[in-house]
């Protein structure tokens, strides 16, 4: 894959694309929202101004280390219902995920086929093994790593403080 061409591809009834900067006002509606703003480290507020920015990191993050974040969308040219994150990891053959869904579009399971996806996706650079960090009181993305096929790590949770809040993450692993 050469890294300078747009990614796009299609898996569990879902389209995946790479962000674009006319996207703007989708991503605000999406990651403009206070559950957003508890879970995840996306700035708040998500201003289309901010967005623009994050697609312009988005695509720089790919060309840099290999970071994928991906539009997930539930037609082809359709508007973004949510972002799926591929990273490498520091681990061999490991990579760690991330997702979100728009309020509007859960339900269905989209989260757990975009995370899927991304898993194929991520199988086929010959990944072995991907890793979540989610709230241990986040229970819809918990819900989401269960249906994808992930397990809770036996580990002691880490404390991440971020924009007002204390989190207590927890670590999930699937094998591939």
């Amino acid at each position: 894959m050469i890294q300078d061409e747009p990614l796009s591809f299609s898996a569990y009834d879902l389209f995946f694309r790479e962000w674009n900067e006319s996207d703007a006002e989708q991503m605000t509606r999406l990651f403009d929202t206070d559950e957003m703003n508890r879970w995840t480290p996306l700035p708040s507020p998500f201003t289309p101004d901010v967005a623009l920015a994050y697609v312009a990191r988005a695509l720089d993050a790919r060309k840099q280390n290999g970071t994928l974040q991906l539009a997930v969308c539930s037609e082809p040219g359709g508007p973004p219902i949510g972002e799926v994150l591929i990273f490498p990891s520091e681990e061999p053959e490991t990579v760690e995920l991330a997702y979100a869904v728009g309020a509007d579009y859960r339900g269905g399971r989209v989260g757990a086929r975009a995370v899927e996806a991304a898993l194929d996706h991520a199988r086929l650079a010959g990944t072995r093994r991907a890793v979540l960090t989610i709230a241990e009181d986040n229970a819809a993305s918990q819900a989401t790593a269960e249906a994808a096929g992930f397990s809770k790590k036996e580990a002691p949770l880490r404390r991440r403080e971020r924009k007002g809040f204390v989190l207590h993450m927890q670590t999930w692993v699937r094998l591939l």
